[in-house]
Parts: C-alpha cells; structure tokens; sequence
C-alpha cells in the first residue's frame, strides 16, 4: 500500500474518531441556561455562555436573547476561520423555527434529522432554514465539505 493509501486510512480513522466522540459524548443536559438558547429567546445577540472544546479547551460562544413572541429565531454566523464553538439553540415540539445561518467561506449548511441542505458563502445570500419543529431530539448543524459543526437544535416535547 502507498502513502497515499495510508493517508486515506488515516483520514477515515481520524474522521470516524470524531464522530464517535460527537456521538457518544455525555449529554448536557445539566448545562446552564447561560449556553443555550430558547424558542422563547430569540434573535437579539447580547451576552456570551462557554462551550468545552474536543480538547477540554473553554471557548466562549454567542448567546441570542429576546422575549419576542413568535417563531423561533436563531442567528448563526461563522467567521471563515471557522467556528469558535458550538451554538446550542433550543425549541419546544410544534415551534416554528427561523434558522439564518451565514458564512465567512463557501459550503454548504446542513440541518441534520431535516435533511435539508443549503449553499451559502461570501456574497451569497444566508442559508435560511423555515420550518416547524415536528421531531423531538438533538440535530447537529454543520457545514457539509469542512465537516465543522457549528450549531446544534434541541427540539424538546
């Protein structure tokens, strides 16, 4: 086998060891309120909650809060060097969820368990997700050809 072949092996180990780590990391659902967001937080970036990083890192990350009433909005926005933490955003089952995802780099945004996928970059308009929360559960957001996660939605019944 080639370097080549090796290297490929390599990237699917380290591929799937991420993967796994995401999948099978503990829940947190004792997190504070101060890292998530709500469906009945919405839209208005004010303060910043910390998330851990794959390292055991604390990165700080961008919290929304409002008290609007209405659908459920959340704004994700990643600088082109990628994202500096994971957002969790938060909704109830039934919600209508606004999702406006904008990028520094082109990709592709994809809404896990939706499975709906849009291209989004610098000079293109912001991937914006409508719809309503139907499946209670968690659902990754992540950008498909970086393979970064960015956001994850927590729809609860």
């Amino acid at each position: 086998m080639g370097n080549a072949g090796r290297i490929g092996i390599g990237v699917a180990a380290l591929v799937v060891a991420v993967v796994l780590f995401i999948v099978l990391r503990p829940g947190d659902d004792d997190a504070s309120p101060a890292s998530e967001t709500t469906a009945a937080e919405t839209t208005a970036p004010t303060t910043t909650g910390e998330t851990e990083t794959e390292t055991g890192e604390t990165e700080t990350e961008p919290e929304e809060t409002t008290t609007e009433e209405g659908p459920a909005q959340f704004r994700v926005d990643v600088p082109a060097s990628g994202p500096q933490g994971v957002q969790r955003l938060n909704a109830r089952q039934g919600d209508e969820v606004e999702l406006v995802v904008t990028l520094g780099y082109h990709d592709d945004v994809h809404l896990h368990g939706y499975d709906v996928l849009i291209h989004t970059g610098p000079g293109l308009p912001p991937a914006r997700f409508e719809f309503e929360a139907t499946t209670p559960g968690r659902f990754e957001i992540e950008t498909e050809t970086a393979h970064q996660l960015i956001a994850e939605l927590r729809v609860r019944p």
